[in-house]
């Protein structure tokens, strides 16, 4: 199975919350321009505007006949992906699935839009979630690289002394003492916010007021360390905005820049954005939550005067309420909106020497504290091969992403509906199988 026992955890704690609104990611619903509509100046610049170059400067395309990407395989994956969304009541669902020899399979089923009835198109965008934090990761060894980060050296040596003053625990103030790497392998003992009811009575009266990422981050500070930072694992989307907020001060750029020169564009990925700086140009198809969360959302101040709008059948949509506090919360620990073949295209880069030397890789996937999670990334294994893999949930959506070097086939699939049973890992564990038989591994 490819899914980890930390992304069920996280799963289950989506489920348990029930009002979460902002777990581990979100995005825009409204047609908006592809400009940056805000700049986030660093509070503390450490130093001058940087390019970040990736590993290598090669880029590749996928092919435009695809010997692998037969019209066979296409169909087989496609019924398995509708098959998987009648049984779970899925209104629609895309997956790429991205072949050794760089072709691409992109399939759809079903509807983006349960009101309108428009069917989910290939060029959709999707809120991907969680699966933003490996790829701020990626950045962050890449300055690593170059010389300008140290992964073990505290976060105060970029951000400053005191960023983080009053994260007491037991009469001890860890604010300066988290290290780069504690964000990034979630052992920096911040409080997932999108679990927290205090988080939703902050700021359930300002739904349609965009957060800067330093309330964020201000808000877990304040909250205290859960436990001594380093000593134990907690799942936590604070911890990469943190790493969002080290790019954009070490380079002296915004964040969104940052990414789309040092990981987009190297990896062929023009249709990625990271909101609430930018948008999608159309938006993202109608998300949806069902059962126990459909049911808490109606008890959050500030989304009660929504349900009867945002109520289809059995089902709430997500993306009918403010979008504000959903599309800038995240920031670079889930705001990436993204078509799922550039999702794709990107997972492979990761690994494939596109964006970091094989030291960074091996940093990456290295396990923190046993669990399986590395420095942002998760790493299981699929029929005795390793699965380089992250999921993203977030009310509305339900997406995954992987790579496999045995097999060099990378993957990125998405859903909107949470939570789903079957989970997106049935799915994706019955496409791989297709795949691996269809290349004789």
């Amino acid at each position: 199975m490819i899914a980890t026992t930390p992304v069920r955890k996280r799963l289950l704690g989506v489920l348990l919350l029930g009002g979460s609104l902002v777990a581990c990611g979100g995005g825009d619903t409204a047609s908006e321009p592809t400009t940056t509509t805000t700049t986030l100046a660093p509070a503390t610049t450490l130093a001058p505007a940087t390019t970040l170059a990736p590993a290598t400067t090669t880029t590749v395309a996928p092919t435009t006949v695809p010997p692998l990407a037969t019209a066979e395989l296409e169909e087989r994956i496609r019924d398995a992906l509708e098959a998987w969304r009648i049984e779970t009541g899925v209104p629609g669902s895309s997956m790429t699935v991205s072949l050794p020899d760089r072709s691409e399979i992109t399939v759809t089923v079903g509807t983006r839009d349960l009101v309108t009835d428009e069917p989910v198109r290939a060029d959709d965008y999707w809120r991907i979630a969680s699966i933003t934090k490996p790829i701020v990761s990626t950045v962050i060894l890449q300055l690593v690289e170059q010389g300008l980060v140290e992964l073990d050296a505290p976060v105060s040596t970029y951000l400053g002394a005191g960023w983080a003053q009053g994260y007491v625990l037991d009469g001890v103030d860890y604010g300066d003492l988290v290290t780069v790497s504690q964000v990034l392998d979630h052992s920096d003992g911040f409080k997932e916010y999108a679990f927290d009811p205090s988080f939703y009575l902050l700021v359930s009266d300002r739904l349609d007021v965009p957060m800067e990422p330093r309330e964020v981050v201000a808000w877990a500070v304040g909250q205290g360390p859960q436990y001594v930072p380093g000593t134990a694992y907690g799942y936590n989307t604070v911890g990469h905005v943190v790493a969002g907020l080290i790019i954009e001060t070490v380079t002296g750029r915004p964040a969104e820049e940052v990414l789309r020169e040092a990981v987009f564009e190297p990896a062929a990925a023009e249709d990625v954005y990271l909101t609430p700086r930018e948008f999608p140009p159309v938006r993202v198809p109608a998300g949806y939550v069902q059962g126990v969360l459909r049911d808490a959302l109606g008890l959050i101040p500030g989304l009660a005067q929504y349900v009867e709008q945002a109520t289809v059948g059995d089902f709430f949509d997500v993306t009918a309420v403010p979008q504000a506090v959903l599309t800038s919360a995240p920031f670079t620990g889930g705001g990436l909106e993204a078509q799922l073949d550039d999702v794709a295209r990107i997972f492979r880069s990761m690994f494939d020497g596109t964006l970091l030397q094989p030291d960074s890789i091996d940093s990456f996937t290295t396990s923190a504290l046993d669990t399986g999670y590395g420095l942002g990334i998760d790493v299981s294994e699929f029929e005795g091969s390793t699965v380089y893999s992250h999921g993203g949930g977030v009310p509305g959506f339900r997406s995954h992403a992987l790579y496999i070097p045995d097999l060099d086939v990378a993957l990125a699939m998405s859903a909107n509906l949470i939570p789903i049973d079957p989970d997106v890992g049935s799915v994706v564990d019955e496409v791989l199988g297709l795949v691996s038989a269809e290349l004789g591994r």
